[in-house]
């Protein structure tokens, strides 16, 4: 279903597999006369074919539709239309989703719980060149890049999650036989594991070792 394109608006296009939530899409973005839905379509491969045929600037597209991985539909997007922003719209809140819809040239990922005048604002945005993020998932993606952002310098310096514990321990002046206790180990082998964790760092003592940590972020 299509409508006449005008020439100084956003053409939008929804791709959804409930016709009730399209409908819905169509009513709230009606009034805003920047703002035009030229098309629909109700599944992945109806998506692609209508967004070669339409040229929309901006696709708003569901993560799951009748089993179908909205993701993957997004990269065939980039591929058909590549000069189409799509605009992730879903229920789904998981970081991994999160993550892969940016990696598959997402500009926005939104969910369905906070559609209002958020979604005409990301429309927006996105045609603007802007990437966003649902305000609801903000928190956990950015303990998600703080974890990555230690993932890095943990492995170039080959230090294991549970040597990253010891070495909060030591930060917090945690003796070997404190450490001993907290991991259930012997005082030779938190001894040894305490030189390990101090040599892998590259430091002469326990301390230097910590204010190491510091500085590469890992503590």
């Amino acid at each position: 279903m299509t409508q006449s394109r005008g020439s100084n608006r956003i053409r939008v296009m929804i791709v959804d597999d409930h016709q009730t939530l399209r409908r819905g899409l169509r009513s709230l973005l009606l009034p805003h006369d920047d703002i035009e839905v030229v098309g629909e379509a109700a599944d992945g491969t109806a998506a692609v074919q209508a967004a070669a045929e339409l040229a929309p600037h901006i696709i708003l597209l569901d993560i799951k539709m009748l089993g179908v991985d909205g993701i993957e539909i997004a990269s065939q997007l980039a591929a058909k239309a590549p000069n189409s922003k799509v605009i992730i719209l879903t229920a789904y809140d998981s970081d991994e989703y999160t993550l892969r819809a940016f990696q598959a040239g997402a500009y926005a990922y939104l969910l369905k719980s906070g559609v209002d005048e958020t979604v005409v604002d990301a429309i927006r945005e996105a045609h603007s060149g802007k990437r966003l993020l649902s305000p609801d998932l903000m928190d956990q993606v950015l303990r998600q890049f703080q974890t990555l952002a230690r993932s890095r310098p943990m492995k170039e310096a080959g230090l294991s999650s549970e040597e990253l514990s010891v070495l909060r321990l030591i930060a917090e002046g945690a003796t070997n036989e404190e450490i001993a206790k907290q991991k259930y180990w012997s005082a030779r082998t938190a001894k040894r594991k305490v030189e390990e964790i101090v040599a892998k760092l590259g430091a002469k003592n326990r301390a230097q070792a910590a204010a190491e940590a510091v500085r590469k972020g890992l503590i």
